[in-house]
């Protein structure tokens, strides 16, 4: 098997030495590099370093968390991921480890995609939250005005994180839909609470002056809005295959 195995810069660099050692003392071969055709990815580091990479891996990822960061993807830690490697290597799917599959979001603006995917949600906000963000809003066909802080397009895992604290109700792992909540709604149909989506593009016209559309909180994914740009928000059709150790996500 040939494995991608990334981390963080100066930061969990022992645990993947340890990685890359127990990779070649089995046999396999690895990559620091984003390659297609690779069985599987190890990612080391918290959310944020999955976040980063995961836009452009179309294998399996195992997470591990070398101890100090948020990761709730990071399915080994510092204490057990010796054995969960090994399982990964020597045991059965569905059995000894599991694969999730989970969505994502894709978002455009003006027609132009944008280069990563969300795997927690995609912000629509202006650049100043002080101010208050004006919005056509088309969900199923349906459209109305909106006013509030900012509009979150969010996945089922991406439900319990912003969107959640914006008052969303959290949804499955295993959903088919994508939800849509507004934080701090004003007016508009958002102030009545959130909407679901199983199919289908959400349509956001921005109508105040300086925003921003942004994918999982990264600056790296970000990209500015004007007055009337149109931003469509839809499910990928590609889910990130995300390794665990249960039957569940939970």
């Amino acid at each position: 098997m040939r494995f991608i195995v990334r981390t963080k810069n100066g930061y969990g660099g022992s645990i993947r030495d340890e990685v890359v050692r127990m990779l070649e003392a089995n046999g396999e071969e690895h990559t620091d590099r984003i390659e297609p055709g690779c069985d599987f990815a190890v990612i080391i580091g918290g959310d944020g370093t999955l976040l980063r990479d995961h836009s452009w891996i179309d294998c399996p990822v195992l997470g591990i968390n070398p101890g100090r960061s948020v990761g709730f993807y990071m399915r080994a830690c510092n204490l057990d991921f010796r054995r969960r490697l090994m399982s990964l290597l020597h045991g059965r799917p569905r059995k000894d480890y599991y694969i999730y599959d989970l969505m994502r979001l894709q978002a455009s603006v003006n027609g132009h995609g944008m280069d990563a995917l969300a795997l927690n949600e995609v912000l629509v906000s202006p650049v100043f939250v002080r101010r208050i963000m004006e919005a056509e809003l088309e969900v199923g066909g349906r459209k109305s005005l909106e006013r509030n802080s900012a509009i979150i397009a969010y996945t089922p895992t991406g439900s319990n994180a912003f969107a959640r604290s914006a008052g969303a109700k959290p949804l499955s792992h295993g959903s088919k839909s994508f939800g849509v909540v507004a934080l701090a709604p004003y007016s508009g149909s958002l102030k009545r609470g959130e909407k679901k989506m199983r199919d289908g593009y959400v349509r956001i016209r921005y109508s105040s002056d300086k925003g921003e559309v942004c994918i999982d909180g990264s600056e790296l994914h970000l990209m500015e809005l004007r007055h009337g740009d149109v931003v469509e928000i839809g499910k990928h059709p590609k889910p990130l295959r995300l390794v665990g150790f249960r039957p569940r996500l939970g």
